[in-house]
């Protein structure tokens, strides 16, 4: 039969088929099984990240995931307010008021990638030389090092001098990262969490022991309702996906045509043919912003909208090519998007939930709530993160590149990786941020061992500071907390 029905405007997945007969009064009683809750909750979370069509009335996952970020960290910030009302106090989630903060900042992460370096002109003049096209005296006149130190920032100068890669390449691949991570941690957590608020606790705020005892060895994508599994199945960065984006790739018509533009035969001129080559990127670049939707279909990194004010838009799209181009070939980042969309509970999982089921009737619920944080913390760095990004050699080379600069220079080249406890992505109040490996000194600043962010055991101990920093504010000043939180809460509907 038909998955879905509208009912009121809505459209609700059918969850269970049961068979009618003909015998007059007769019963039957239909039973709700946990694969089933554990579908509806696995749909909550699709739908918070999905906008919902007008006139079809089903949900379209939203594309940009910078509004998609919005959503993630509004939704977290709104089940630690509902899990206190619910349970008149009794019960308050505590690890989702910190994800919410730090999902903030991933939203600021990405305006920084949009604003501070794909809209700026890096002109890399050697990247069009290089590939054989124009007057080999230009080539030997514009090396890539040259081109940068004329027209680009000082970190820009260091990403060419130590790796392989362009400024756009780097801020591409930890934007793509970040847009992986942080859809998956949330298909993976939130539906733990809203089951636990949804279905864990009594319409009267009490608690429904039996079912949280029993549910959480329930949660199985392989079992899930089949419209809920399959929309799982085609999010993005899963192999569906990943195929998907690999035709798409292949077929985009608008970079083929910006490469078109590059196709001139070099000529003998003072200038070594870069006046030929600068009309062709010119033409490239104004093409690419103007034509740029036209072979969109939610690929596009980042969303397309924002292209047209990308000055240099095909050496966006070229560096956009190779990065996406890398993901598709990385088998390993694919098969722990496998692994993690099973949502199984794991022991950090468990724990978690005996924390908060403890708290309940615990008078002071502080130590329960710093340990759930702590065990679901644990979780999302080691079972989720680390497999599913943080293990890309890339993203290691330019994260630790990024922080090398940032480090030096106290965050003025390269941005400092921090969480930020407000809703303004910046604060000139150091009790408010805790920063990665924050220098002790001077001496420390400029010959001191740089710790990595990808590193487990250096991002984990990150996570320690982190979580006291959070800890503290929160008992010190909950009032101002909370306030903040219910400005991330504001994008309920971004």
């Amino acid at each position: 039969m038909d998955q879905s029905v509208k009912l009121k405007g809505e459209v609700l997945e059918v969850l269970g088929v049961c068979m009618t007969n003909t015998r007059p009064d007769s019963v039957h009683i239909a039973e709700v099984k946990y694969w089933h809750l554990w579908s509806y909750a696995q749909q909550a979370a699709l739908i918070a990240v999905s906008d919902k069509d007008p006139k079809t009335y089903l949900y379209d996952l939203i594309d940009d995931p910078e509004r998609r970020a919005k959503r993630i960290a509004a939704n977290y910030a709104d089940l630690y307010f509902k899990s206190a009302t619910k349970t008149h106090g009794k019960v308050q989630f505590h690890w989702v008021a910190l994800a919410a903060f730090v999902v903030k900042d991933i939203v600021e992460a990405f305006r920084f990638a949009r604003e501070d370096v794909l809209q700026r002109e890096w002109k890399a003049a050697a990247a069009a030389a290089s590939d054989g096209k124009i007057a080999t005296a230009w080539n030997a006149l514009s090396s890539t090092a040259a081109s940068v130190a004329r027209n680009s920032p000082v970190a820009d100068v260091g990403s060419v001098a130590i790796t392989d890669a362009s400024p756009y390449q780097h801020v591409l691949r930890t934007y793509a990262a970040l847009a992986k991570g942080n859809l998956w941690l949330f298909m993976d957590i939130f539906p733990f969490m809203w089951f636990f608020l949804k279905y864990g606790i009594n319409p009267d705020g009490s608690l429904n022991h039996a079912r949280l005892e029993n549910c959480l060895s329930e949660r199985d994508w392989n079992t899930f309702q089949i419209a809920s599994k399959t929309a799982i199945e085609d999010l993005p960065f899963g192999p569906k996906w990943i195929a998907r984006m690999s035709n798409w790739l292949d077929k985009d018509v608008v970079y083929k045509k910006g490469q078109a533009f590059f196709e001139i035969t070099p000529s003998w001129s003072q200038d070594g043919g870069y006046g030929a080559w600068s009309n062709a990127a010119r033409f490239a670049h104004n093409y690419c912003k103007v034509h740029v939707k036209e072979h969109d279909k939610g690929y596009r990194t980042p969303a397309s909208h924002y292209w047209g004010k990308f000055q240099e838009a095909f050496y966006v799209m070229e560096s956009e090519h190779i990065e996406l181009s890398r993901v598709v070939k990385d088998s390993a980042a694919t098969a722990a998007v496998v692994k993690a969309r099973n949502f199984k509970a794991t022991p950090e999982i468990r724990a978690a939930y005996l924390e908060i089921i403890e708290s309940y009737s615990a008078k002071s619920k502080l130590k329960n709530q710093q340990e759930e944080l702590a065990f679901i913390a644990n979780h999302e760095q080691r079972n989720v993160l680390q497999p599913l990004i943080y293990n890309d050699p890339k993203l290691i080379e330019t994260m630790d590149m990024n922080h090398r600069f940032s480090r030096l220079t106290g965050g003025w080249i390269s941005p400092q990786f921090k969480v930020v406890y407000s809703f303004s992505p910046k604060t000139d109040d150091p009790k408010l941020q805790t920063v990665f490996d924050a220098p002790d000194g001077v001496i420390d600043r400029f010959i001191g061992k740089n710790k990595s962010l990808p590193n487990e055991g250096d991002r984990m101990n990150f996570v320690a500071d982190i979580a006291r920093d959070f800890n503290r504010l929160m008992f010190e000043k909950r009032s101002y907390m909370e306030a903040e939180l219910r400005k991330i809460q504001g994008w309920l509907n971004a």
